[in-house]
């Protein structure tokens, strides 16, 4: 199984509010038996800290990256409406992410164009990146994390695996039509 690595941000004002992703990481777990880490995050200095570990050696069984954030226009957004560009994000992962998959659980985020999205691939290695290019209602936002993130299962994290990963993601995301407008970009489209 590929493990996944997830950080994730506060989604309310109220620290009593409830709204996390890892309910959904456990379901994985005890249906899929799919390994975990999670780390919740707040500040720059949080989601460095914990990026910089999930690049070590001894973390690569969790070659999915999962960034569960509010997000806007090529951002990610951390307590106190602070942002975190996609840029920033590129530079602390440049080179890092061979046979990676980072996936953008944020609203909007990849509402850029996809040149943008490939020179991120380009400079982190990743083998795909995942975003929403909208806002979305948190349930039906969940419900397709975590369909997709079960289907990264069955494939190898190659160039010829990946292919098979963008179309199955994306018969997924057709299911839910308009209401999520999820895009995913791959290394193949780098060369082609």
């Amino acid at each position: 199984m590929k493990g996944i690595y997830c950080l994730e941000g506060i989604w309310g004002e109220d620290l009593r509010e409830k709204s996390s992703v890892r309910p959904i990481l456990e379901l994985l777990h005890c249906n899929r038996y799919i390994d975990h880490i999670y780390h919740a995050c707040a500040t720059r200095e949080e989601i460095e800290f914990f990026i910089n570990k999930w690049t070590q050696r001894k973390y690569k069984k969790y070659p999915i990256l999962y960034l569960a954030f509010h997000g806007e226009k090529n951002m990610i957004l951390l307590g106190d409406k602070k942002t975190y560009s996609l840029d920033d994000l590129a530079n602390l992962l440049n080179g890092k992410c061979s046979n990676s998959i980072i996936i953008f659980g944020s609203c909007s985020t990849f509402a850029i164009r996809k040149n943008y999205l490939k020179k991120f691939l380009d400079t982190t290695g990743a083998l795909a990146i995942g975003g929403y290019q909208k806002d979305v209602d948190w349930l039906p936002s969940v419900a397709f994390e975590m369909l997709i993130l079960s289907q990264m299962q069955e494939n190898e994290y190659s160039k010829r695996g990946i292919s098979s990963l963008e179309n199955k993601v994306n018969t997924l995301a057709r299911k839910f039509k308009d209401e999520l407008q999820f895009r995913m970009v791959t290394a193949k489209e780098l060369t082609a």
